[in-house]
């Protein structure tokens, strides 16, 4: 190697053996006024107990994407929908027991109002638990409506992920109800008052 190159590298090799010394002094471990050695920071401390990032919160409340929706049309009442949810698998959430949040379209007149006036207790969602929400598309004056051919379901009231499922037949929708979440379908009958 020619000294020209010898005398560019030099400050390179001097530079990194610098970076290396520097890296080693500042290593973990730290001595402390006793001799014992410390630690900077707990956090790098290896710990045999789950952290709570890594344990799964069975108090979770369900989003849209955790569960999967069916939708059945029954007979009583009048006739009404059956909604169906139920976790996807590995899901564990909680489905709050308030009034299925739900609509026929983007118009605020398509949205479904509350059938009972008390707040039902929550569901954990977790393999096969099922919960029914059950929605009358017509409970207003009997003359007439928009027609739909999809209802709009998400999890919780502000879920902006909101899935769409394809009616049994097309619902004329006006002024619909529906009923908190269930787990018994034969709670989930939306009467009109």
């Amino acid at each position: 190697m020619r000294i020209s190159t010898r005398r560019r590298v030099a400050p390179l090799v001097l530079a990194t053996a610098a970076l290396a010394l520097a890296a080693s002094a500042c290593s973990s471990e730290t001595t402390d006024d006793g001799g014992e050695q410390t630690s900077p920071s707990p956090s790098v401390e290896p710990t045999t107990e789950p952290s709570e990032e890594s344990t799964e919160a069975s108090g979770d409340v369900c989003a849209t994407g955790d569960l999967s929706f069916t939708v059945s049309e029954e007979s009583q009442a009048g006739g009404y929908y059956l909604v169906t949810a139920s976790a996807k698998p590995g899901v564990t959430c909680t489905l709050e027991g308030a009034t299925i949040e739900a609509g026929f379209g983007s118009d605020l007149s398509g949205d479904v109002k509350p059938s009972e006036q008390a707040v039902s207790e929550p569901i954990t969602m977790t393999g096969s638990t099922k919960a029914y929400a059950g929605v009358n598309p017509h409970s207003g004056p009997q003359e007439g409506g928009v027609q739909f051919e999809e209802i709009i379901v998400s999890a919780n009231e502000g879920d902006m992920d909101p899935v769409s499922l394809k009616l049994p037949s097309t619902a004329e929708v006006d002024q619909p109800i529906g009923t908190n979440w269930h787990t018994d379908a034969a709670k989930a009958v939306p009467f009109s008052s």
